[in-house]
Formats: structure tokens, sequence, C-alpha cells
């Protein structure tokens, strides 16, 4: 028994499968931080300060989003670019605020 195929439209379906493969292959870092010196203490502590995280937990909530951003981007530089705008929106909001100078550094920045 002999089947035959005639399949029409491969090169077309090759040609999505490779834009999609390039598309969602994309390298792309972004960081998202402060340059303001005390920050890290803030966020860990000292043995005289408690800590007050405020990356991490941005970060964590982020990871709870990621189906709803997912579904925002066309990209993976979109994605990634979404995230960390999300980090440093939350960041900003719940890092603690004496004189606003941490809150106001904090940035999502592409380095790749």
């Amino acid at each position: 028994m002999q089947a035959d195929v005639n399949l029409t439209g491969v090169a077309s379906l090759v040609g999505t499968l490779d834009a999609l493969d390039a598309r969602w292959t994309t390298e792309v870092t972004y960081v998202v931080g402060t340059n303001v010196e005390y920050a890290v203490h803030v966020e860990f502590g000292t043995s005289q300060m408690a800590a007050q995280p405020y990356l991490r937990p941005a970060a964590e909530r982020t990871n709870r989003q990621l189906d709803q951003i997912a579904a925002q981007a066309d990209s993976v530089e979109e994605f990634v670019r979404l995230a960390a705008l999300e980090v440093e929106a939350i960041s900003k909001d719940v890092v603690p605020v004496d004189t606003g100078n941490l809150q106001s550094s904090i940035t999502a920045q592409r380095i790749s």
C-alpha cells in the first residue's frame, strides 16, 4: 500500500518557523538596580539595622506575573523589557523612603 502525500507551502512553513525561532531566541539582558551606596544595606540589613528588602520581593512578585507579561509581549526582547520594568516599578513602590534618593535611583537598564 502506498500513500501519496502532497505538501504545499512547505517553504513558507519553514520560513515562518525560522522567523519564530529568530524571534524567540534573541539574547537580551536587563539589570534592575541602583547606584546608591547604601542600597545593599537596606536590602540585606547590617548588624545594626534590620533588612528591608525591596528588590527581591519585587522580583518574586514579577515572577508570579510572568504569564500576564508574556501575553503582552510580541518578542523575547519585549518580554524581558516588560519584566524588568515591572521589577523596577514594584521595587520603587515597596522600597522604604527616607529621602527618596534610593527610590528615585532604581532603574531597569538593558546591558545586552
